[in-house]
C-alpha cells in the first residue's frame, strides 16, 4: 500500500512547511498537491507555478487537479517542470473537456497520467477510448474539496467494481483512494483493491506525523 500526504492549502509556507515534515520521514517518496481554482467547487488553493520553488529534495509530487478545466493546469505545470519532480497528475473528469486528450499530454512529458472520480461519479464515466492511456484512477471516499471529512462507506463498492472493470480489460492501472483515510479504514480500503491512498487530515493533525506515517504503512 503506498501512502502519499496529501497537501491541500492556499498558503505556499504551508506548503513548504509540511513537505519539509515529510523530508524528515526517509519512508515519503511521493506527496498529492490539491490544485483547486474555486469553479470546480468552492474553495481555492495554491496553484503549480506557486509551489516551482519549493525544495522536494528527492520526494515525486502528484498534482491532483479539482479544476474546471484540467487541461489548462498540465499546461501551467509543463511551464515550471524543470523545478517540480513531477510522478504523476491525476485530473477530476468531471468538468473535463476530452479525457483521451488529457491523458495524452500528461504522458507527452513522461509523467504517469491519471483520472480521478468524485465520490457518486459512475465508473461508466469513464470513456472506452480513454482506458488505455490511464496510468492511475483516483477514486474519492468524499466530495472533492476540503480536507477532514468522513470517509464515505459506498466508496467502497466503487473501488471494487474499478478493480473488475481493469482486471477485465487486462490493464495495469494503479488505483488511489482520497479522502477521509485513516487508520481504522485503510485495512479495509485496502482490500476492497485500493494500491494507494491519499492521506490528509489523519497525517497533519495527529501529534506525531513520522510515528502515524509509519502506522499507515504496517
Amino acid at each position: 500500500m503506498n501512502i502519499y500526504p496529501s497537501i491541500l492549502t492556499d498558503e505556499v509556507e504551508q506548503v513548504l512547511e509540511q513537505v519539509e515534515i515529510c523530508k524528515e520521514s526517509s519512508l515519503v517518496q511521493t506527496v498529492q498537491i490539491d490544485i483547486i481554482d474555486s469553479f470546480f467547487v468552492d474553495n481555492i488553493t495554491v496553484f503549480p507555478s506557486d509551489v516551482s520553488k519549493v525544495d522536494f529534495g528527492d520526494i515525486k509530487v502528484d498534482f491532483h487537479l479539482m479544476t474546471q478545466e484540467p487541461m489548462d493546469f498540465v499546461h501551467e505545470i509543463k511551464d515550471s517542470k524543470e523545478f517540480l519532480p513531477v510522478r504523476a497528475v491525476l485530473g477530476q473528469i468531471e468538468q473535463m473537456t476530452s479525457q483521451v486528450d488529457f491523458l495524452q499530454e500528461v504522458r507527452k512529458n513522461e509523467w504517469m497520467a491519471g483520472l480521478s472520480l468524485n465520490l457518486h461519479t459512475p465508473i461508466e464515466s469513464i470513456d472506452e477510448e480513454a482506458w488505455k492511456y490511464i496510468d492511475a484512477i483516483q477514486i474519492m471516499g468524499i466530495t472533492a474539496g476540503f480536507q477532514g471529512q468522513e470517509f464515505n462507506v459506498s466508496a467502497l463498492e466503487i473501488i471494487s467494481e474499478l478493480r473488475d472493470a481493469i482486471e477485465e480489460r487486462g490493464l495495469d492501472i494503479e488505483v488511489i483512494v482520497d479522502g477521509g483515510v485513516k487508520l481504522d479504514n485503510v485495512k479495509e480500503i485496502a482490500d476492497y483493491g485500493a494500491d494507494g491512498v491519499a492521506v490528509g487530515s489523519a497525517l497533519w493533525r495527529s501529534s506525531d506525523f513520522g510515528e502515524t506515517y509509519d502506522d499507515f504503512l504496517n
